[in-house]
């Protein structure tokens, strides 16, 4: 037998070689400095995790970085305020088979937590959870068999279809770092002393236009200092940045997942000025850019005049079936003692999410921890809280819900009766990949030639059964579309159950 040529359409992207998430703690003994006075009462402790460098291998991946932790604490015999840092190196090498060098990681890393334990005056043990979310791409490309090269010779009928499928088209990054003089606004108090930076990073708009991915937004700077009189306070800074991504040849048309990682955060106070601060923030954009790809597909196909042996298969198709964007207004009250001063600051950190099916509703789910800093008649004092958020997604279907969640705005925070309560307002962007299977013309074999029966008619007077196209009713008798439709004295392939038909049983 021969084997026929079947001629494939394909189409080159990125797929999904391998996804981990990754838990795990780092901690330190961290000594006061001998210039600063002992510790009575730690206040406050966050973490800025930076993303340092990404490294690929056969198998494994590896990465590395800091967890810069800032402490506040209360010295021995004073009501004043003490700062302290911390850098704790991090490093992580899952394995991933299908890992080669030409792959590239996307990752997106949370801090889950930070805490600390007083050992003595001089010295605290700081713990650090955080976690890793990978997704490793490699270079792929899909190719389904779409005609047979020379049906001519053959008497080879072919049927085709439509291959559509949500692909990913080009995984790419870029590191870019930007600078900024900060000043104090009018009315607040000099700073005698800076004492923690928080710093987040939004992306608002990301546009694919020609082979660019135009992506813009701002970064949040906060700064948390203690002015001459010794009162705390803070002062927040929106820095807009814009930049440009290379987003490949094929990208047109497509839509972009844009991650912002840190991998390096500094602010120093200006020299001689109390008023000014010089921040310096480098990050990584990971942007992933997808769009439905169609290709012809060969679905089914027979000889007018050779016997055939075909092989089929399947091939996967990923169809968005859903997406959307909703909020969740947050409000929590945590206990608070001997509140009797304003309040300083409030933090929402977001940390682990996951999902699950009730049925056909995705209950998503976020962990959040609100921190809210504030004065009492000895000093600084901290309230936090974890709690759960959910949010629910119903009449979209089956499939595989992906989704991200984010802070649209400051927390705020009040007192109310023995308590904080925190506001937060929490974006849910999300949606929903259905996966199929269609089948597709693998292989043909081509057998002897057919051999006509003499006792046979040469055409046969048939009725249309239920379900039937002229394309089934020209296979089951070896002829053609063509052929019927002349015969029956047709000009339309629209039949319909019942309706007769003239069939010559060659296609000649």
């Amino acid at each position: 037998m021969k084997e026929l040529e079947l001629r494939r359409a394909n189409t080159k992207g990125w797929a999904v070689v391998g996804r981990t998430s990754i838990e795990q703690e780092e901690t330190a003994e961290v000594i006061v400095p001998d210039a600063q006075p002992d510790i009575w009462q730690v206040w406050d402790a966050s973490t800025c995790l930076l993303l340092q460098r990404k490294e690929v291998r056969e198998g494994q991946a590896a990465l590395y970085g800091l967890l810069k932790v800032t402490i506040l604490y209360q010295p021995e015999g004073t009501g004043g305020v003490e700062r302290m840092e911390a850098t704790l190196p991090f490093d992580a090498a899952p394995e991933l088979p299908g890992l080669t060098r030409q792959s590239l990681l996307y990752v997106c890393p949370k801090v889950l937590g930070t805490e600390t334990r007083l050992l003595n005056p001089r010295k605290i043990l700081v713990r650090v959870a955080y976690q890793l979310d990978l997704t490793a791409f490699g270079p792929a490309e899909q190719g389904v068999p779409s005609q047979v090269e020379e049906p001519g010779p053959y008497g080879i009928c072919q049927k085709t279809g439509e291959w559509h499928s949500d692909e990913t088209v080009h995984v790419q990054e870029k590191n870019f770092t930007y600078q900024d003089t900060l000043v104090l606004p009018g009315g607040r108090p000099d700073a005698e002393r800076l004492l923690a930076t928080r710093t987040a990073c939004a992306c608002h708009e990301a546009k694919v236009i020609g082979s660019k991915l135009v992506f813009k937004g701002e970064a949040a700077v906060r700064l948390l200092y203690q002015a001459e009189d010794g009162a705390v306070q803070t002062a927040d800074f929106h820095l807009p940045y814009s930049q440009l991504m290379d987003a490949g040849e094929n990208s047109q048309d497509s839509s972009a997942d844009l991650a912002l990682v840190f991998t390096d955060c500094t602010c120093t106070p200006v020299e001689g000025d109390r008023r000014s601060f010089q921040v310096s923030l480098a990050l990584q954009a990971q942007a992933v850019f997808r769009k439905e790809e169609t290709l012809p597909l060969l679905t089914d196909l027979y000889s007018t005049s050779h016997d055939l042996e075909i092989d089929r298969a399947t091939c996967l198709t990923c169809r968005l079936s859903g997406q959307g964007e909703d909020q969740e207004t947050v409000r929590l009250q945590l206990p608070a003692s001997n509140l009797t001063g304003q309040l300083v600051e409030v933090q929402v950190h977001l940390g682990r999410s996951s999902q699950r099916q009730e049925g056909e509703a995705y209950i998503l789910t976020q962990e959040i921890e609100s921190v809210v800093l504030y004065e009492t008649d000895e000093g600084l004092a901290s309230a936090r809280q974890k709690s759960q958020v959910q949010h629910r997604i119903t009449g979209e279907g089956p499939g595989r819900c992906q989704f991200t969640a984010e802070l649209l705005r400051d927390p705020a925070a009040a007192p109310v009766g023995e308590g904080i309560e925190v506001t937060a307002l929490l974006s849910f962007r999300w949606r929903i990949l259905e996966e199929s299977e269609t089948a597709v013309i693998q292989q043909v074999l081509l057998g002897e030639p057919r051999q006509a029966d003499p006792n046979e008619p040469s055409v046969i007077l048939r009725a249309v059964h239920p379900g039937e196209d002229l394309w089934a009713v020209a296979k089951a008798y070896h002829t053609t579309d063509e052929a019927i439709l002349a015969a029956s004295g047709l000009d339309s392939e629209e039949i319909y159950p019942g309706q007769r038909l003239l069939i010559p049983r060659t296609a000649g």
